[in-house]
């Protein structure tokens, strides 16, 4: 299980190419909102180890060069329809498109070299097993703070909270969000019924 820098490099690089994101942008720049899309990754029923709002879930890995890398990963709240986002219906994609918001926290631990963290490992399921990946978007508009898209630096003893802005099918409601970060198995967390 290792996280691999080179990865989270190329995902940086990813997320900056399809998000049109240049260097310098941010939740005040101009750059075109992208739509959600399904990751392609079913998944089965509401996991049964899953874990609730608030809950912390501690991960440890060798990076590869070698060094301990561990923190904690854990999803704050949820809230669909989402207030303090002003994104036009045409940004998503979808017709008459629900705003919603997820709010995410990543703590590296202080025995940790520096963690990187970026919107490309979150996805929201739904109870058919899909899911819809976090659109990357980092446009005005969206919920602030905004979680990182292009890749931010937690370093050890700290963490780094944002929000995620998402756009979903009208009427449609996620089970749970998940956190599947390339070299660990997914953490998934349930989503509170309303």
């Amino acid at each position: 299980m290792l996280v691999r820098r080179a990865a989270a490099a190329l995902l940086i690089a990813c997320t900056a190419t399809a998000c049109s994101v240049t260097a310098g942008s941010g939740p005040n720049a101009d750059a075109p909102a992208a739509a959600a899309k399904s990751s392609g990754k079913p998944t089965s029923s509401p996991a049964a180890d899953a874990l609730a709002f608030g809950a912390g879930s501690h991960w440890s890995d060798t990076d590869t060069d070698g060094s301990h890398i561990s923190g904690t990963t854990t999803v704050i709240g949820y809230r669909q329809p989402a207030q303090g986002v002003s994104l036009p219906d045409e940004a998503s994609g979808l017709p008459h498109p629900d705003w919603a918001v997820l709010d995410v926290k990543v703590c590296a631990a202080t025995d940790s070299t520096n963690v990187i963290v970026a919107q490309g490992p979150w996805s929201l399921r739904y109870a058919d097993g899909t899911r819809l990946a976090a659109p990357r978007i980092s446009a005005e508009g969206v919920a602030e703070p905004v979680y990182s898209v292009g890749g931010a630096v937690v370093r050890p003893g700290t963490c780094y909270r944002g929000k995620i802005t998402f756009s979903v099918k009208h009427g449609s409601t996620p089970t749970g969000v998940v956190y599947d970060v390339d070299s660990r198995d997914p953490v998934e967390w349930t989503v509170p019924k309303a």
